[in-house]
């Protein structure tokens, strides 16, 4: 040990000093080799290739505060060409937890995007790399939309790769809350974000995605790490029997309804059990005291296309169908809206991304309790790229309910979004039905849409926004639409404390026959 330590300080404090070296070094400057390519997880997948290569200086900077930012580089030959440049592990992607670093990098023409997710600001830089030959890259990104008051989150995350990048990867992708969610098992990403020095910018919470004989169902925090034997998940035979399974694990959690309509009926948990045309529950044991469903999936529920695209498509208006038909029974269960991601870059976690209410803007002190506490009182946004802040009369918050006293009800919307993500049309939906259409005119400035709304029903009425394009995003997200919706807001008219159903009778098991002769 007392040899091993010494060493190990000289090799660091020599790659630190080269890499300053590198950095000091003017562009066209000519640089060594790497000293060791095992100490740059990217380097190697680089010199494989047997391509002449040379080095990139890079830093990402936000622009009023000058702090280095994690974040991600997006490489493309200048000229088009059949396979993308590999710059590194993660094919022609680099990612950045300290926002500052000297690369190896195959000789040739570039066109750089630099992103840090939806919430920033989109760099495009072309650069040159020379053989043996250093080049410097200087990115500034700002906010390009203000989230004060809430935090990102994607609740549906694998990141089938090592732990370590797995945090490097949300970070750069501009995730505020982690929540590990992998199949059957529990994962803990909070060492490596202390490790990394992203506790200013990132918090983690412990979950599972834990299969059953009925669906898939994420749920988190988690501590007691049960789930990883088969026989024994698939022995619980109803969800109620789960639900109070899950429940037993120490503090409070919320259980999450994954792709409901997955293509395999035992992976979605609606299939068989809600009808997909008038959303009545067709099955005995169909549990809705699950706290959220996802109603985006980026992974489920794309279109199938040579290349795929992700945002509106026909099984998501399938998935707001049936959410909608559950709140109009008057099941109050959270929409949200996941990636599911897996692999990195094919999977990008944060699009779509959630906005949680939350006390504090500061990841270090986000208390993950209290992300639980808001998401059961529905106080989340889900969003493709347009970032939606929804309140109704003084400032009621997304996921209220007020009592109207028989007069008129003010909903505020206000649609925010990046300058490179299009946004086409707002709607506001009432009892499921669309109430208004306003069309977006393009723009790229941050607020796309404004406006004060005053409605009024004769019955107990839930609202909520939803907002869409058809256009792509600008490159390299050209695969991308825009989608993003509120929960609700639901306005007690008849002042009897409660929320009635718009449908009447029993919103549990239904008769088929009853059914079959015009019943509910």
């Amino acid at each position: 040990m007392k040899r091993v330590l010494p060493n190990l300080l000289l090799r660091v404090v020599f790659v630190a000093v080269l890499a300053l070296c590198w950095i000091l070094l003017p562009d066209g400057e000519v640089v060594s080799s790497s000293a060791n390519p095992a100490l740059d997880p990217d380097e190697r997948f680089v010199l494989e290739s047997g391509q002449a290569t040379g080095r990139l200086s890079f830093e990402i900077l936000e622009d009023k505060t000058g702090v280095h930012l994690p974040g991600r580089l997006f490489f493309a030959h200048k000229e088009p060409r059949d396979q993308v440049p590999i710059v590194g592990r993660f094919e022609n992607f680099l990612v950045t937890a300290s926002g500052r670093e000297v690369k190896t990098v195959p000789v040739g023409q570039y066109d750089v995007y630099i992103t840090r997710g939806t919430e920033y600001t989109l760099d495009h830089q072309e650069i040159s790399i020379k053989e043996g030959r250093l080049t410097h890259l200087t990115s500034t990104l700002s906010p390009a939309i203000d989230t004060s008051g809430f935090i990102s989150a994607d609740f549906h995350l694998h990141l089938q790769f090592a732990m370590r990048d797995g945090a490097i990867v949300s970070a750069a992708e501009g995730l505020d809350f982690l929540t590990a969610t992998d199949h059957n098992i529990l994962k803990d990403y909070s060492p490596y974000i202390s490790e990394l020095g992203l506790k200013r910018f990132m918090t983690s919470v412990v979950g599972s995605e834990i299969d059953t004989a009925f669906g898939h169902f994420n749920s988190f925090p988690l501590t007691d790490d049960r789930w990883q034997e088969r026989g024994y998940r698939h022995s619980i035979r109803t969800p109620r029997e789960f639900l109070r399974i899950v429940k037993e694990d120490p503090g409070d959690e919320i259980v999450q309804i994954n792709h409901p309509r997955f293509k395999n009926p035992k992976g979605g948990y609606f299939n068989l059990r809600l009808n997909r045309e008038t959303s009545q529950i067709e099955y005995p044991f169909f549990e809705t005291a699950f706290d959220q469903m996802e109603v985006y999936n980026a992974i489920t529920d794309r279109e199938d296309m040579e290349i795929p695209t992700y945002g509106p498509s026909s099984q998501v208006d399938q998935n707001l169908k049936d959410w909608f038909g559950l709140l109009n029974q008057g099941i109050a269960i959270a929409g949200v809206a996941n990636t599911d991601a897996h692999r990195y870059p094919g999977e990008l976690p944060g699009y779509p991304r959630n906005y949680v209410l939350s006390d504090t803007d500061k990841p270090w002190e986000v208390d993950p309790n209290q992300v639980v506490d808001a998401l059961k009182k529905k106080a989340v946004t889900a969003s493709l790229g347009p970032f939606i802040r929804f309140s109704a009369n003084d400032g009621k918050p997304v996921g209220s309910t007020l009592s109207s006293e028989g007069d008129s009800v003010t909903l505020h919307v206000n649609v925010q979004a990046a300058p490179w993500i299009p946004v086409d049309r707002v709607q506001i939906i009432a009892n499921g039905e669309v109430l208004h259409t306003f069309p977006v005119d393009a723009s790229s400035e941050r607020v796309r849409f404004r406006q004060a709304i005053r409605v009024q029903s004769g019955q107990d009425t839930w609202y909520l926004v939803l907002v869409t394009s058809e256009r792509p995003w600008k490159p390299p997200f050209t695969e991308f639409r825009s989608l993003a919706f509120t929960n609700p807001i639901w306005v007690d008219y008849d002042e009897n404390g409660y929320f009635d159903p718009i449908q009447p009778g029993d919103p549990g098991w239904v008769d088929p026959e009853e059914d079959q002769q015009g019943g509910s």
